[in-house]
């Protein structure tokens, strides 16, 4: 399965061109580098402690996907309000892949995307939205109906961190069993009433997941495994969605990525540890290390 990726590059701040919009966004930095294994540039949460763990991984999974990255598209960050030719930002043909995924792209470029995916063999349509702005309701279902005239699967999650594959997306569920990111799922061993082993199965697909599941080892497993380690070390790698309310959500799509981390952790703790409920609502990080 090869995937192409397409979003906006940097901006560089100066003169604008009038009834323009700025596009740049480093949450796709993030995922290009989680997916090619670019920790040195990802993630700096342990500084000098840092331990490689994502090194550790490619024994169970893979961890470093350049491979299967059929190419990255990047457009300009800087665009007009309206888009009159799509065609003026794209290659004359896409490379071949089997899934795109388009991360906060000018919504005049996203509706003519499903068409040249599918004529460069693309079969799966994946849209994540980090902020509420990114992509209308409108739009969304238009471009759902574009996909499904022509036969091409759909994700639409917000943030990017909740997506899960449901009963009628197979090629979603191969996609994430692949490439191993969407809602986050770790394993862990507990000794003696302390965590002494963790494990990525799924990361966010921005990286978060190793920070937090690294920092696991060496816990206490109780109530407030979320409280006192899972909090802390999602603020600190940290989560770029955005605060802003999203209407659909009832809350911003930065809460609803921590709510994902701290349900893997409560769940990987069930798994091993029944008689033990972590909790995993209203938590707020304590300073404790």
């Amino acid at each position: 399965m090869k995937l192409l990726i397409v979003c906006n590059d940097r901006w560089n701040p100066g003169a604008r061109m009038p009834f323009s919009v700025i596009m740049e966004d480093i949450f796709a930095e993030r995922v290009v580098q989680h997916l090619k294994n670019d920790y040195q540039h990802l993630c700096n949460g342990c500084d000098k402690d840092c331990d490689h763990c994502r090194d550790k991984y490619p024994v169970l999974f893979p961890v470093d996907f350049k491979d299967d990255i059929a190419g990255v598209i990047m457009l300009p960050a800087e665009m007009p309000y309206y888009v009159d030719d799509p065609g003026d930002y794209f290659p004359e043909k896409l490379p071949e892949h089997d899934v795109v995924i388009a991360i906060h792209i000018h919504e005049d470029l996203l509706l003519s995307l499903p068409q040249r995916s599918k004529d460069a063999g693309g079969k799966l349509f994946i849209v994540p939205s980090e902020d509420p702005a990114w992509l209308s309701q409108w739009i969304r279902g238009r471009l759902k109906k574009i996909c499904d005239n022509l036969g091409l699967e759909t994700s639409f999650p917000k943030p990017f961190c909740t997506m899960t594959a449901g009963p009628d997306q197979p090629l979603l569920a191969e996609f994430m069993k692949q490439f191993r990111i969407g809602k986050p799922d770790i394993t862990i061993k507990v000794q003696d009433g302390k965590i002494i082993d963790s494990q990525v199965i799924t990361s966010a697909p921005c990286g978060c997941t190793y920070l937090v599941c690294r920092n696991l080892i060496g816990k206490d497993v109780d109530e407030n495994l979320n409280v006192d380690v899972t909090a802390k070390y999602w603020h600190s790698y940290p989560c770029v969605a955005s605060m802003d309310v999203d209407r659909e959500l009832g809350d911003t799509p930065l809460h609803k990525g921590g709510y994902m981390h701290y349900e893997c952790v409560a769940d990987a703790v069930a798994e091993v540890a029944p008689g033990i409920i972590v909790k995993k609502d209203r938590v707020q990080i304590t300073g404790k290390k």
